[in-house]
């Protein structure tokens, strides 16, 4: 089978189709609120066969196909640690803050900013904003070293 970039955002349906799906069961299954390949990898067996007009055979296929697209599956503390090693932040522009943070923003995370109005909350998102767009050789964006 074809491989997937697992960093892909989402993957529609038609890629079922491309595994020899019928296009009639994929509108079954957008009818019902499953609109990509991930909603059906991450959902049970039991639910997808609670879907009317699709049969067993189909939803075994089906959520076969979707697992092998989808990356599942347990990643060992060696590999997450290693991943955390090499995961990169991106400098506020303040050393007081970045050593707070240690270090800075977390790529690939989401980090939510708060606080009272006038706070300077605006001014830091702009400032992460120019810094992301620098090169990582500019040394505006570091690797966490334990």
């Amino acid at each position: 089978m074809e491989q997937v970039n697992p960093k892909a955002e989402t993957r529609l349906l038609t890629l079922l189709e491309q595994h020899g799906v019928p296009d009639k069961v994929t509108q079954k299954l957008t009818a019902n609120g499953f609109c990509t390949i991930e909603s059906i990898a991450y959902s049970s067996r039991d639910q997808l066969l609670a879907l009317q007009g699709i049969g067993e055979e189909n939803i075994q296929k089906i959520h076969e196909i979707a697992s092998e697209i989808v990356p599942l599956g347990f990643t060992a503390a060696i590999e997450h640690d290693k991943w955390r090693r090499d995961l990169l932040r991106i400098t506020t522009g303040s050393t007081a803050i970045d050593r707070i943070l240690e270090g800075g923003i977390e790529t690939d995370s989401l980090t939510e900013v708060f606080g009272e109005f006038r706070t300077g909350k605006t001014q830091l998102c702009h400032t992460l904003c120019v810094t992301a767009m620098l090169q990582r050789s500019q040394g505006d964006c570091r690797t966490i070293r334990s």
